[in-house]
């Protein structure tokens, strides 16, 4: 049997012999729908629990949307054409909108316009949103559950009209993206995303696990923030769009998550004593913290002392610098609870959930990070192709003939099926 596994911007082969017993856990696929822009136009004009969108155009004079996460390039690329046409269509001054992108140091303002389709040829201002330039942002106090302090971007806060625009999928650590994302991390300061993430350290975490207090605390953050109308779409792994939603930024969002929940369910048979899992390519496994989220599917799929086979390419390297001292200078998950309290770096949310799987499972990981920090700081064994991981794994189990492959771990929410 033969596997290509999504690995960076590409695939990594696996070839396996039928000898084994391979389960092939993967979550639900769809047609994509045939025309994006008419299917948006559906959907702003008949919103959930909220005016439509041409209503809320004329009762405001500035927009501000703010693109809450890239995923599919092209996708997100016609999305915002089409809500931009949309305005305009509505004789909308094009001075008027603001189109709010989350960056690090790493990108420039002309690679963001690129990206999405050039807005600035059209007469629409592009902001550039640096959570760390603090003269940019604005507090508005703090949230109720969990006392964050609520900075939040000044260009976004100018607008009448408040719209996030971004996709839905599960998320280990968020429940689900989309929705309150585009207030949190998408336009907040640095204080406010540090401090939401510390709540992730010691709290219980899942995919479509909605009430945990990082989520509560993301809710209370958009609401202080103003989000007034969210436009987000839901994919297959495959990339297809299922769903569009939009209106009310919480009651449109959770149908949305609804839908992609739906999707993400693979129901599997027998747990495995090895898994393969890639966490999908770019940019899911830029660097090792992006692509860890999707150990969640590989642990529910295996025994416990099973072999997990990460494979991600981690080309931007380990990922912040908080993840690599959680992992290098503690030992165990436990440790480092207990000192995230007082000490707290961002990063150390996933070196705990990091620990927890090594607690009770073997992971070997397939990338391009030196064999070194993956084995002495990473705790794992390294290796340079998912075969040899497989054969490395094979080698030290006793019986290990079942074999469970996801080849998007991120968007897979594995389903013991008992039948």
């Amino acid at each position: 049997m033969r596997v290509d596994l999504r690995y960076g911007e590409g695939f990594l082969p696996l070839d396996l012999s039928d000898n084994f017993t391979i389960e092939q856990v993967v979550p639900k696929t769809v047609t994509k729908l045939p025309n994006v822009s008419s299917e948006l136009l559906r959907v702003i004009e008949s919103p959930i629990d909220s005016q439509p969108f041409s209503r809320r155009l004329s009762e405001v004079d500035s927009i501000a949307i703010v693109i809450n996460r890239i995923e599919h390039l092209e996708l997100m690329e016609e999305l915002l054409h089409s809500l931009l046409n949309s305005v305009e269509t509505f004789a909308f001054n094009p001075d008027n909108v603001s189109i709010i992108y989350p960056i690090n140091e790493r990108i420039s303002k002309t690679e963001v316009d690129d990206y999405l389709g050039n807005p600035e040829s059209r007469g629409h201002l592009l902001l550039l949103h640096n959570p760390k330039n603090k003269s940019s942002l604005k507090f508005l106090g703090e949230t109720p559950s969990h006392s964050t302090p609520v900075h939040i971007n000044e260009g976004y806060l100018c607008a009448d009209l408040k719209i996030g625009l971004g996709e839905i999928r599960p998320d280990l650590f968020y429940g689900a993206t989309g929705g309150r994302m585009s207030v949190i991390p998408s336009v907040s300061g640095s204080r406010t995303i540090r401090r939401n993430a510390k709540l992730r350290v010691s709290g219980r975490i899942g995919p479509f696990e909605m009430e945990t207090p990082s989520c509560v605390d993301m809710l209370e953050t958009s609401q202080l923030a103003g989000l007034d109308f969210i436009v987000n779409a839901v994919s297959d792994w495959d990339g297809n769009l299922a769903h569009l939603v939009a209106g009310n930024p919480l009651t449109s969002w959770m149908h949305g998550v609804d839908a992609a929940s739906s999707l993400a369910k693979a129901d599997f048979t027998r747990r495995a004593d090895i898994a393969i899992v890639s966490a999908g390519g770019h940019p899911y496994d830029s660097t090792l913290y992006d692509a860890i989220d999707c150990l969640y599917s590989a642990f529910e799929v295996t025994e416990q002392g099973g072999f997990i086979v990460l494979v991600a390419e981690c080309s931007d390297d380990v990922g912040p610098k908080g993840f690599l001292h959680g992992m290098s200078e503690f030992s165990s998950a436990e440790d480092l609870i207990a000192t995230s309290e007082t000490n707290f770096e961002f990063g150390m949310e996933k070196a705990r959930f990091f620990w927890e799987i090594l607690s009770s499972r073997n992971i070997i990981l397939c990338s391009k990070l030196r064999n070194s920090l993956v084995e002495e700081r990473l705790h794992c064994t390294a290796v340079s192709h998912p075969r040899e991981g497989f054969e490395v794994a094979h080698s030290m189990l006793a019986s290990s003939r079942k074999v469970a492959i996801l080849n998007d771990g991120i968007r897979t929410t594995p389903r013991l099926s008992r039948n």
